[in-house]
């Protein structure tokens, strides 16, 4: 069934408003023999755009994810198989330059897109590949110098300076993003497993009756952003395995702990951050879990994350 159109769109406008999603849907449907045509009109114009400004911080909605790993799913198939370019085109519009690239591109894109590709993503235009041979040898290059790197300050120390703290909040959404995107990334990995023990040691400093208030803040979305990332597949060092331990203890009824005890629902949010989504339920859920915790709990971490491929 044919999903009808909310709103209406045009070109002229769609890259100063961001409206990659409408353009995504035109190219996934565009057909083979109109491609180089439609990209050398105004749709390729505003889906450079539309690239141009999209960063490694950039933000996607998880549906947008979700639309780039299916995309990315089946390219794996190769550039020959059946709508590959139009499942490339809607893929650049979810993908900034530095974190995608294409293997031997001169061999894989048509002639008619691939200096869009060198331009957006392979560092400079097509024009390099012309006459190298007549090129003079290149003096030695200068001594590499490490990019700065963007400061974010100091994790916040306490949840009710976090909500407030948008530079953070972001920084929690596009990291648990980059990661479910690609696990293998250490330097994403890292940082969100830091990020992670902040956040949980934050937790647990948190008075529990404001959690309820606070999670219905944007942090709220941030926090199940981290809890489905996956990240809790890595393994553990000690620092995290103490936040783990510290947390199950908390809720173990055998220790005094247990659901209705002080502190049972930071225990039980600082868990999540550490147990794989699936492996972990709690017995009548719904009776031990308030209902601004419970759907939230039923939805993201009841059900275990699909294994990646």
């Amino acid at each position: 069934m044919l999903e009808l159109p909310q709103q209406s769109w045009s070109v002229g406008s769609c890259a100063a408003l961001g409206q990659r999603d409408a353009l995504a849907r035109l190219w996934l449907a565009a057909p083979d023999d109109l491609l180089p045509n439609l990209w050398a009109s105004p749709l390729g114009d505003a889906t450079r755009a539309l690239v141009r400004q999209l960063t490694p911080a950039s933000l996607f909605e998880p549906q947008q994810v979700a639309l780039r790993t299916a995309i990315g799913a089946r390219l794996q198939a190769g550039f020959q198989a059946p709508c590959a370019i139009q499942l490339l085109l809607a893929n650049w519009l979810y993908s900034p330059p530095g974190l995608m690239t294409i293997a031997n591109p001169q061999a894989n894109l048509p002639a008619w897109l691939l200096p869009a590709y060198l331009e957006l993503y392979g560092g400079g235009a097509a024009a390099p590949f012309q006459a190298m041979a007549a090129v003079p040898p290149a003096a030695p290059p200068a001594p590499a110098t490490e990019l700065p790197q963007p400061d974010f300050g100091s994790f916040p120390a306490s949840i009710g300076e976090l909500i407030n703290n948008r530079i953070q909040l972001n920084r929690m959404l596009g990291l648990a993003n980059l990661y479910y995107i690609d696990p293998e990334d250490q330097e994403i990995c890292g940082e969100l497993r830091q990020l992670r023990l902040d956040l949980a040691a934050a937790i647990q400093r948190c008075p529990e009756q404001q959690l309820e208030q606070f999670w219905a803040t944007d942090l709220g979305d941030r926090y199940w952003a981290v809890v489905r990332s996956g990240v809790q597949k890595e393994v553990a060092t000690p620092e995290e395995d103490a936040f783990k331990q510290a947390a199950t203890q908390k809720l173990q009824p055998s220790l005094g702990g247990g659901f209705g005890t002080p502190g049972a629902l930071n225990a039980f949010l600082v868990a999540m951050l550490f147990y794989e989504p699936g492996s972990m339920r709690v017995e009548g859920a719904e009776q031990k879990l308030p209902p601004w915790l419970y759907s939230s709990y039923q939805q993201v971490f009841a059900e275990a994350l699909p294994a990646s491929s």
